[in-house]
């Protein structure tokens, strides 16, 4: 209890007010964000039945990650980031409201969606580096890391509210609504009702970000502070600025584009030559991008496992998400103490061995509830009960992959190089999520959702194979120092809070 009452001081950094209503607008914004990434999934299932169009609709959320994520850091550097924050949600609010306009008026034209997605992860790419960035400045010195910590703590915690209660409730929840607008009647379904609801939320989020301290660039408070120097060189930049000034930023707006891939292809390099002399580290990064891609899966196929393996509705995926979130939070507070009994490279063998497992054992349930619980075994209490016990075992093994995996990335880094692997991680990840989603989803429609699940499992149980292949062919100490035995220059122990 001392140590989670200690673990609960994050929350102390709040009595700021900046931060607080940055923080209110987060939890605002995530929690609808991932509410309308599962409403968008389950749209496209209802109109199509197709896990490939599914897929698409995470690599919509994907794509700009990949092509623009490098300079829109870049980007927001350069601007006012609060004007960013507040400006993203009211583009965001817009965008949601044609959206609802697109459905009464074409309800079965799914390419909105798609266009939806895009849009929300590209605005997203503003977004996130701009609401990191304005933390510094609202807490003291020696707040900073407890900030940060909330601010990764309110990202995970969010998605699982968003993705895998706040979605499902919803939809099952909200009701279709009739009214008459100028004499035309106007009945909104409860996905149309939801996005209503999500604009008012991105509205509400628009006036917590726009009421914090402005933040100005400091490029351009140097270059105004060094013309006020001379007030005929202002009055020169000035009669200058009439002239060229158009020219000028759109000059320097390409070369901040062109800088910024630049800058990343070089900290790929960098990063790259860190991570291939060290064999921990190398495991360490495909552990995380295969954690990572397994839930991308789970979460692409929830929908189709729903509808083909259970006859249900789509709008029933609470029965796959829920007790999977249930698994992931559970993970997320024993996996430290998991891994500082077993040592992180067990824990990641026992998660992957047991995510497969998990995985493996939903067929076999399945056609055992067809022939001993018929006519209604999809909805029998036993049959819900045992498969959200397998379920929450896969979220939880996917912790105990992940959440070791990329402590070891951050512990392995030096601090000068830790950033260029995390880049390295996000475009392997964001990179690899669109073949594999496209190949599960195509899988899905050729053959059907129950090979795909065995495929799946047996993707985890070969990649716990591989792990352990990888950890006998290295020297003793990057083997063993995982385990039991403190060695401290591998640092593969996770600290128990």
């Amino acid at each position: 209890m001392k140590k989670l009452l200690e673990g609960l001081t994050v929350l102390r950094v709040l009595r700021h007010p900046a931060l607080l209503r940055l923080w209110l607008a987060q939890v605002i914004y995530l929690s609808v964000q991932f509410t309308a990434s599962y409403a968008m999934i389950v749209l496209i299932t209802n109109e199509t039945h197709s896990a490939v169009m599914v897929g698409l609709v995470i690599i919509a959320l994907s794509l700009p990650l990949v092509l623009f994520g490098a300079p829109a850091g870049a980007l927001v550097d350069r601007l006012d980031r609060r004007t960013v924050l507040w400006v993203s949600n009211v583009v965001r609010a817009f965008a949601t409201l044609l959206f609802v306009l697109a459905l009464l008026l074409s309800p079965h034209q799914y390419i909105f969606i798609y266009i939806l997605a895009f849009f929300f992860s590209l605005v997203g790419l503003f977004f996130s580096p701009a609401e990191g960035a304005i933390i510094p400045s609202l807490v003291d010195e020696e707040e900073l890391l407890p900030a940060l910590s909330l601010y990764n703590l309110t990202l995970n915690a969010s998605q699982a509210v968003g993705l895998l209660i706040l979605g499902p409730l919803m939809l099952n929840l909200l009701p279709s609504l009739s009214f008459s607008l100028l004499g035309a009647k106007i009945d909104l379904m409860p996905v149309e009702t939801l996005f209503l609801l999500i604009s008012a939320l991105y509205l509400l989020a628009t006036i917590l970000t726009a009421t914090l301290p402005r933040q100005s660039h400091a490029g351009y408070q140097h270059r105004e502070a060094s013309l006020s120097s001379s007030p005929a060189a202002v009055a020169r930049a000035g009669e200058e600025n009439e002239r060229s000034r158009p020219y000028e930023v759109l000059s320097e707006e390409a070369g901040t584009l062109l800088s910024g891939w630049q800058r990343l292809r070089q900290d790929l390099e960098n990063g790259w030559r860190l991570v291939r002399n060290d064999g921990v580290l190398l495991d360490a990064l495909f552990q995380s991008c295969f954690g990572g891609l397994v839930m991308l899966t789970i979460a692409e196929l929830a929908t189709t496992f729903v509808q083909r393996l259970l006859g249900l509705p789509a709008s029933n995926t609470t029965v796959i998400f829920a007790p999977a979130g249930i698994g992931l939070v559970a993970g997320s507070l024993l996996v430290p103490a998991v891994v500082a009994r077993l040592g992180s490279l067990r824990t990641m063998l026992v998660g992957m061995v047991g995510t497969g497992l998990g995985i493996a054992l939903i067929p076999p349930l399945q056609w055992l509830a067809r022939l001993l619980l018929a006519p209604h075994w999809a909805t029998h209490p036993l049959f819900l009960l045992i498969l959200a016990v397998l379920t929450a075992a896969v979220g939880f093994g996917l912790d105990l992959v992940v959440v070791p995996a990329q402590t070891l990335m951050q512990q392995r880094s030096p601090d000068e190089m830790r950033g260029r692997v995390l880049a390295l991680f996000q475009v392997l990840f964001n990179g690899g999520a669109i073949p594999v989603m496209l190949f599960m989803g195509a899988l899905t429609d050729w053959l059907g959702i129950v090979p795909v699940t065995y495929l799946l499992a047996g993707s985890c149980l070969l990649a716990a194979l591989l792990t352990v292949g990888r950890a006998l062919t290295r020297n003793d100490r990057d083997r063993f120092s995982g385990g039991p035995r403190q060695q401290p220059e591998a640092q593969e122990r996770l600290p128990v809070p």
